[in-house]
């Protein structure tokens, strides 16, 4: 499956060679198919026979417009914490972060945290009968790193409905773009400058026309170092400029996640480990940190861990220093007993350029400015 899904990103989608181009081009008559329907259901939302539920508490989407790979997780993550130092200044609001809850198994509207009590931490309040199997891999990470409420619910409207009995003000909705039975007070939506084709000859979910719909933009530039280009598909919009960074490492000490200082990694030969959509990125990360990769060991998105996988894992890494993971491959891989400092995972975090005045606005579209 992992060598399928490398095929499909880096040969298919990619272009590359004469079997890239053929496989492509193969796929554009089902692209054409696809995006028929998604224009129809756009359609039927913008003339009214499909109808948007409006939650009673505001809504705030981070999405995007293509399949994984462009930080919606982590930024997600920002703008609760964000929005909670804002709420929490002026009357104390909470703020919960809903997701679909992808690969658990949990059908209803599960709390998966609820939020760190004063001199607790977030992983003091992640509920004791909810775990990767049931919430799904990306809700307990951000479990595991927000004070707040996370909840996971396939119909996202009974995840809001159970974040206001919990008497959160807001909703902060992880990939919620094309989730459009859900209204929101605000849809943010990233956007890494790529013209890439459509699902399945490419990794689009919508066509670039979408961003019609959103409040703002999230350009996410591929390196710190890069320059942002604008793109007239959003150049009206606001928006904001991101670069995500390793800031720090992660350990499991019995469940408990602490962070390490990134230094830890110069020099040293280790082993990387990674789940995710889009790998690339991850390795570059553990390179700029002077660290020698040894071995990589690659497995599609969403990856379960199994006890097989565990013990190939420490054979082959048994003369390496140390193994670096992503936060995401952590919450599966922290139950293996690993040597205690072998397996560490990355902090990324975005870097925001206009932050603050994205803050502001969200607030204000979403009637969140302090109670009278």
């Amino acid at each position: 499956m992992a060598r399928l899904t490398r095929i499909v990103r880096d040969v298919v989608w990619g272009r590359r060679g004469a079997a890239g181009w053929a496989a492509w081009l193969a796929l554009q008559p089902a692209s054409f198919v696809f995006a028929a329907a998604v224009g129809l259901r756009n359609l039927g939302y913008r003339i009214g026979l499909l109808r948007a539920r409006r939650a009673a508490i505001p809504v705030v989407s981070v999405g995007n417009l293509s399949v994984g790979g462009t930080g919606k997780t982590p930024m997600t993550l920002w703008l609760a914490r964000q929005l909670t130092v804002r709420l929490s200044a002026a009357d104390g609001g909470k703020v919960a972060i809903l997701l679909r809850g992808y690969g658990g198994h949990a059908r209803t509207a599960t709390l998966v945290s609820a939020g760190a009590a004063r001199g607790s931490t977030a992983a003091d309040a992640i509920a004791a009968s909810t775990d990767v199997e049931t919430a799904g891999d990306e809700a307990v990470m951000l479990a595991k790193s927000f004070d707040g409420v996370v909840l996971t619910a396939r119909r996202r409207i009974d995840g809001v409905a159970l974040a206001e009995r919990l008497g959160c003000r807001v909703v902060v909705l992880d990939d919620g773009f094309q989730h459009r039975a859900l209204a929101r007070d605000f849809d943010l939506v990233l956007v890494n400058g790529r013209h890439e084709a459509l699902l399945p000859a490419g990794p689009m979910r919508e066509r670039r026309s979408a961003l019609r719909r959103a409040d703002a933009v999230a350009l996410v530039l591929k390196t710190e170092d890069a320059t942002p280009v604008t793109d007239p598909a959003w150049a009206a919009k606001p928006h904001v400029v991101v670069r995500f960074a390793a800031r720090a490492l992660v350990e499991s000490d019995a469940g408990r996640w602490r962070e390490l200082p990134m230094g830890l990694l110069s020099g040293r030969h280790v082993a990387v480990i990674a789940g995710i959509a889009h790998p690339t990125p991850f390795y570059e990360a553990v390179r700029r940190w002077e660290a020698q990769i040894e071995e990589i060991f690659e497995y599609p998105d969403h990856y379960r861990y199994t006890q097989a996988d565990w013990q190939r894992l420490s054979r082959a890494t048994r003369n390496i220093e140390m193994i670096v993971t992503t936060e995401k491959d952590l919450v599966k891989l922290e139950q293996f007993p690993f040597a205690k400092g072998k397996l560490v995972a990355l902090r990324i975090v975005p870097e925001v350029d206009g932050g603050d005045e994205l803050v502001r606005l969200v607030m204000i579209r979403a009637h969140l400015t302090p109670a009278a």
